[in-house]
């Protein structure tokens, strides 16, 4: 089991994740209002660089981590396909932002949504974690309880061994 500072330290890692994807879906809606502005010529090829951007990073950091050896591959390609879901999520809601309240209204939409989901997330997986804990240190409770039924004057036999009771 990792100490507490290890898992700090873990977790203190994937916030970085979470900002560069927030950072990523809210610059793809910057071009947006960098358009409406007049700052931009509208054309095909930006609005389509700048959805696939966010997916695109996404997919470059989590490779990345398993060619660098610091994930699976499994365990990589699951944390990518999450990651996107929620940057897709915080996009979609960037987009209905944007048409309800303009573009400005859009980024900040689509950053909070990203970090909600992110924090929803954290706070499930924690709950999972003291679950599974709890229920071991109840195994072991169980286990415990077991052995020290054991007959006096005999000694202790391995978990999964039992005395026989003589006829």
């Amino acid at each position: 089991m990792p100490a507490y500072h290890e898992l700090v330290e873990k977790y203190t890692k994937r916030k970085k994740d979470t900002l560069m994807d927030s950072v990523a879906a809210g610059l793809s809606y910057a071009d947006n209002v960098a358009v409406d502005f007049g700052l931009l010529e509208e054309s095909g090829l930006i609005d389509s660089l700048t959805v696939a951007a966010p997916f695109a990073i996404i997919a470059v950091t989590e490779q990345m981590k398993v060619i660098l050896g610091k994930k699976t591959g499994k365990a990589g390609f699951g944390d990518a396909v999450q990651r996107m879901v929620r940057t897709g999520a915080a996009m979609g809601v960037g987009a209905l932002a944007g048409l309800a309240g303009g573009p400005i209204a859009a980024i900040p939409a689509s950053v909070a949504t990203r970090a909600l989901l992110s924090r929803y997330k954290s706070k499930t997986l924690l709950g999972m974690r003291v679950q599974e804990r709890t229920d071991r240190l109840h195994a072991l409770r169980e286990q415990r309880m077991e052995r020290a039924s054991v007959p006096e004057g005999r000694p202790m036999l391995p978990i999964g061994m039992e005395y026989l009771e003589a006829l």
